[in-house]
């Protein structure tokens, strides 16, 4: 009887993990790569934020703010991801004239962006792509970030405008 009722409460646990989790896995890919610029690690690293957030799921409390709590988990990830890799080398074919991104910029111009966006410290990348790339509230790129909205709002401006040096070099070279 009790193994029973042992496996009825596993099976909720897992029903509710899916539930309030499973919806957020296309933001936490898309944050994973604008902070990893790789599409395997990418999905092995919310591969694994998603082992390690249900492995610590029955400690969330009622109440937290679960996209803030997997974003932070899927960020510290990234940065364990990146910290563990020595080497990364990065080939790109040639490309037509006129051929434009995903993101409707020219491939020049968004292979930039993307060198510069990796050359910024993790956390001025990690406040961008949040912001940015995942377009969510500041109240939630701060508890992302551990940090307060106005620092949130500082962090954004400071790596916005490091950004716009990176960039400005880049195109200078």
């Amino acid at each position: 009887m009790i193994a029973a009722e042992r496996d009825e409460a596993g099976q909720e646990l897992q029903r509710a993990f899916i539930e309030r989790v499973g919806g957020l896995l296309p933001a936490a890919y898309r944050l994973a790569y604008g902070m990893l610029h790789d599409a395997s690690e990418a999905e092995d690293t919310v591969q694994e934020a998603l082992f390690k957030a249900w492995r610590a799921y029955a400690r969330l409390r009622d109440g937290s703010n679960v996209r803030g709590w997997f974003m932070t988990i899927v960020a510290n990830q990234c940065r364990h991801q990146r910290r563990g890799r020595w080497w990364t080398v990065l080939k790109r074919g040639e490309m037509p004239d006129g051929a434009v991104s995903d993101s409707g910029l020219p491939f020049e111009d968004a292979a930039e962006l993307r060198r510069s966006l990796a050359l910024l410290p993790h956390d001025y990348r990690l406040a961008i792509v949040l912001r940015y790339y995942l377009d969510l509230p500041l109240k939630e790129v701060s508890q992302v970030l551990g940090i307060s909205v106005p620092a949130t709002k500082s962090r954004i401006h400071r790596a916005v405008g490091r950004l716009r040096l990176e960039l400005d070099e880049e195109v200078g070279r």
